[in-house]
């Protein structure tokens, strides 16, 4: 089995729960890859893209695990996979799927997603978002959830689940981790 960990905007591997998850699932024997994404403060769909797909192969071992704008791009990565490509599983967190609002990455979301592509291409989804999130609504997160056939699992009170909200450690994530079957 293998993750791959996708930051947000403006962050890197090194930001918020990334660098505990890799260690912590590194521990387990999961081999973990949490690239640095290109210009995170402008990013680029096509090159945050290119970035993923060089991580590893997607032979339906791997488990995508996304924060905030790491949602969208895990479901653009899913949407170009080819035939014979698959991943286990995709785990959201204060994931979106419509304009949030920010200028920088509206071409992320931009004309909408091939939800019936992105539902072939990984066995099974959990979908996290927070009830008070100070950038992405909860609707967002029921909005994916629905789109990818789960349940949303509501935090309450986490704010974006990152470090600026004391998520320097995120155990959620761990706990979907081990019921996920390899």
């Amino acid at each position: 089995m293998k993750a791959l960990i996708v930051h947000g905007w403006g962050a890197d591997s090194s930001s918020n729960w990334f660098p505990w998850l890799k260690t912590e699932l590194e521990k387990s024997g999961i081999e973990t890859f949490c690239p640095d994404l290109p210009n995170t403060q402008n990013p680029v769909k096509e090159d945050w893209i290119e970035t993923l797909r060089a991580q590893a192969e997607f032979k339906g071992d791997i488990i995508l695990i996304g924060h905030s704008l790491g949602c969208p791009a895990i479901l653009r990565l899913l949407e170009s996979f080819e035939k014979g490509e698959n991943a286990r599983a995709a785990i959201l967190v204060s994931g979106f799927a419509h304009d949030i609002g920010i200028p920088q990455i509206r071409e992320f979301t931009k004309d909408g997603f091939d939800f019936a592509k992105i539902r072939s291409a990984c066995d099974e989804f959990s979908v996290i978002n927070s009830d008070n999130d100070p950038l992405v609504p909860l609707e967002e997160g029921g909005f994916l959830a629905k789109a990818l056939g789960t349940e949303l699992i509501v935090e309450h009170g986490a704010g974006h689940i990152n470090a600026g909200d004391g998520h320097l450690e995120y155990r959620r994530v761990l706990e979907i981790m081990r019921k996920i079957k390899p």
